[in-house]
C-alpha cells in the first residue's frame, strides 16, 4: 500500500490525460492532467472480486471509459459520485450503469435513510460503506472501504479550499464523520478529490491556476479529519473562513 512520491500534475503535454496509481493491487487512484482541466480531479476505482465501483468520472476527458474496462477487467462496473458538480460527473455519458446524482437517487440506490443513516455496498469480499455528508453540494457522500481503511470524502475534505454552500449541513456531516470513525471504524487516510494546496504549510494555489509545483500530497491523516471536526465545532452556526496547514474552509 503506497502513494506516489510525487504526482504528476499533468501539466506537460506528453503527460498522460489520466495517470493510474494503484495503492494496492485493487485500488486504482486517477488523476485527471491538469493539461485538460485545471480542476485535476482524483477519481476512485475499488475492486472486489466480483463488482468494481468507480467513483466519481471528472470532467469528461475522452479516453476513461477505456481505461477503466482494462482496469476491471470482467467485473460488473458500478458508477458512483462523490457529488454532483460537473468536474465529477462529466464523463458519464462514457458508461452504462450510473448511479443518480441527487440525493434522492444516492438514498434509494445505495438503500440510504439520508443525511442521518448509512448504505453500504459489497463488492464481492470487499464492502464498502456509504456515508451521506452534504454540505458542498447536497448529494454528496463519503466512502469508507474496510478492507484498506481508506475513507474517500470527495470534496468536502482534501488538501485544498473546501467550498461550503450549506454551512449547518456541512458541520452536521463533518460531525457524523467522526462519529463514524469513533463507533469503530478506523481510518488510515483520508482521501479527497483534489488537491489545491501547496506544501507549504496553510498556502494554496491562485483560484484556476493550471500548474501545481511543490504539491501537497493527496493523502491527509486521521488527525486532519478529527482537526476539521474540532475547528467546525468551534466555529458555531455562522459560516466563517478557517485557514489551516492543510485546507481552508470556504464559505460560498
Amino acid at each position: 500500500m503506497s502513494f506516489p512520491d510525487r504526482w504528476d500534475d499533468g501539466t506537460d503535454r506528453s503527460s498522460p490525460a489520466h495517470q493510474v496509481h494503484w495503492y494496492d493491487d485493487r485500488t486504482a487512484i486517477i488523476r485527471q492532467s491538469l493539461r485538460t482541466n485545471f480542476e485535476g480531479p482524483f477519481l476512485y476505482l475499488l475492486l472486489g472480486t466480483t463488482r468494481a465501483l468507480l467513483l466519481d468520472t471528472g470532467t469528461g476527458e475522452p479516453g476513461l471509459p477505456g481505461l477503466i474496462h482494462s482496469l476491471r477487467g470482467d467485473r460488473e462496473l458500478i458508477v458512483a459520485h462523490s457529488h454532483g458538480h460537473g468536474d465529477h460527473v462529466g464523463g458519464d455519458g462514457g458508461f452504462d450503469r450510473v448511479v443518480g446524482r441527487t440525493a434522492e437517487e444516492v438514498a434509494e440506490y445505495f438503500r440510504i435513510d439520508w443525511p442521518r443513516g448509512t448504505g453500504a455496498i459489497d463488492l464481492g469480499e470487499r464492502v464498502v460503506d456509504v456515508i451521506p455528508i452534504p454540505g458542498h453540494q447536497g448529494a454528496d457522500i463519503a466512502l469508507y472501504d474496510r478492507n484498506t481503511r481508506l475513507l474517500l470524502t470527495g470534496d468536502t475534505l482534501y488538501p485544498g479550499r473546501l467550498y461550503v454552500k450549506d454551512w449547518p449541513a456541512y458541520r452536521e456531516s463533518v460531525a457524523r464523520l467522526g462519529e463514524f470513525v469513533a463507533a469503530g471504524n478506523p481510518v488510515e487516510w483520508v482521501l479527497g478529490a483534489h488537491i489545491e494546496m501547496t506544501a507549504t504549510p496553510g498556502k494554496d494555489y491562485a483560484m484556476g491556476a493550471d500548474r501545481h509545483p511543490g504539491e501537497h500530497v493527496l493523502q491527509l491523516g486521521p488527525s486532519v479529519l478529527a482537526e476539521l471536526v474540532g475547528v467546525l465545532a468551534d466555529a458555531g452556526e455562522q459560516p466563517v473562513r478557517i485557514e489551516r496547514d492543510d485546507f481552508i474552509v470556504f464559505p460560498v
